[in-house]
């Protein structure tokens, strides 16, 4: 199912996915004085995470109070057998229904929320976003601000309406 907007919108399965790397719980008015830093740490701490070049990134949002905080991750996918170094968290992804959304460069990223959460959804008869799961950015390798990625936003079956 794809949406025809200014964004390349479609609902995918996701499968599980096990990321090691670095946590800050932060709000959304202090995101972008959080987030950023928790980056710089992360990408200057990886080259202690086995096989981590050109992998994928991670920047994960995990809510933990309604409309006040969340847990902000950056991680990369790892498989069982590496360990992980001293200082890196463990977080299991886990499978599920999402919307992907690709974003065609950093500067379009609060469009593409918008679109996702007020524009595509309330046209869906089918799904509603899932605000209790997780939701992520996935950066490709050598990712730049020029450079696309991709938005994964959880979803859920809507319930259906009683016609009484």
């Amino acid at each position: 199912m794809t949406l025809t907007t200014d964004f390349e919108i479609a609902v995918v399965d996701y499968p599980a996915k096990r990321l090691a790397g670095f946590r800050t719980q932060t709000t959304i008015p202090a995101a972008s004085y959080d987030c950023s830093p928790l980056w710089q740490k992360f990408y200057s701490e990886t080259k202690r995470l086995q096989g981590w070049k050109h992998k994928k990134s991670y920047g994960l949002f995990i809510k933990t109070n309604q409309y006040i905080s969340f847990d902000f991750w950056t991680a990369s996918e790892i498989t069982p057998d590496i360990p992980v170094p001293e200082g890196m968290e463990i977080f299991e992804l886990p499978p599920g229904k999402f919307v992907r959304c690709l974003i065609p460069m950093a500067s379009d990223t609060l469009m593409a929320y918008h679109t996702v959460y007020s524009t595509w959804i309330q046209s869906q008869n089918e799904y509603d976003i899932d605000m209790e799961s997780v939701c992520f950015e996935l950066y490709p390798p050598k990712w730049t601000p020029n450079d696309a990625f991709d938005l994964f936003v959880s979803l859920k079956n809507k319930k259906p309406v009683d016609s009484d």
